[in-house]
């Protein structure tokens, strides 16, 4: 069950009185940034969650081939993202496209303003982005905070430290406390189901980078 911003204002009037001196347009504002400062944490806890992908189709003979980015892309990092090869049966791979540059005859990328240019692949190629989104805004009362469920008591006290810093309420200082603690129990708790499983014996040969990867896109 997801949070919406409905229930979280309604516990603030339960905890605070009247509130009605929040405008929604505020409401929605101070929303909005806890809800980006709790999606850059749990990026970095949970990467997976948050990745999506989409695919670009480059046709033979087309280096360097330019293509818009997703209109919801925020960026690639490290973690499980980047542009991937599917090999000539359609199956996904790890071998992974490594940045480039203006006049690359390498098989690589970079980007170009909102666009993203693939550097030296002559081959029919089908390559997958997984990448960061950009988050919406919260914009109604039925907008709805990343955390799961169990963590209202941390989207709370953020709204509530929020409030208290736009009324220079003096009671922000123990409010960020509370909160700080509520994130630091966020940041450890679990959030999925535990998996464990033994390494693979198998290796695909796919775990490395271009050009060290069993692929000809030359």
């Amino acid at each position: 069950m997801a949070i919406t911003l409905q229930v979280i204002k309604d516990r603030m009037q339960r905890r605070l009185g009247d509130i009605n001196n929040v405008s929604n347009e505020l409401l929605y504002d101070m929303a909005t940034d806890l809800n980006q400062l709790l999606y850059r944490v749990y990026f970095g806890l949970d990467p997976e969650k948050f990745i999506t992908s989409t695919s670009f189709s480059i046709p033979a003979a087309s280096m360097p081939y330019t293509a818009a980015l997703p209109a919801g892309f925020r960026d690639v990092q490290e973690a499980g993202t980047g542009f991937f090869i599917q090999d000539t049966n359609g199956a996904n791979t790890t071998m992974q496209l490594g940045v480039t540059g203006f006049g690359a005859i390498v098989p690589g990328y970079y980007f170009s303003g909102s666009n993203v240019v693939f550097t030296g692949i002559s081959q029919a190629t089908t390559v997958i982005l997984r990448y960061i989104p950009v988050l919406n805004d919260l914009t109604s009362l039925t907008s709805t905070f990343i955390v799961p469920d169990e963590f209202k008591d941390l989207v709370l006290e953020g709204m509530i430290l929020a409030y208290y810093k736009n009324k220079e309420d003096p009671r922000e200082g123990l409010s960020d406390q509370r909160f700080v603690r509520l994130l630091e129990e966020f940041e450890t708790a679990k959030k999925g189901p535990e998996v464990y499983g033994l390494p693979s014996p198998y290796n695909d040969g796919y775990n490395t980078l271009y050009p060290f990867a069993p692929f000809n896109l030359l």
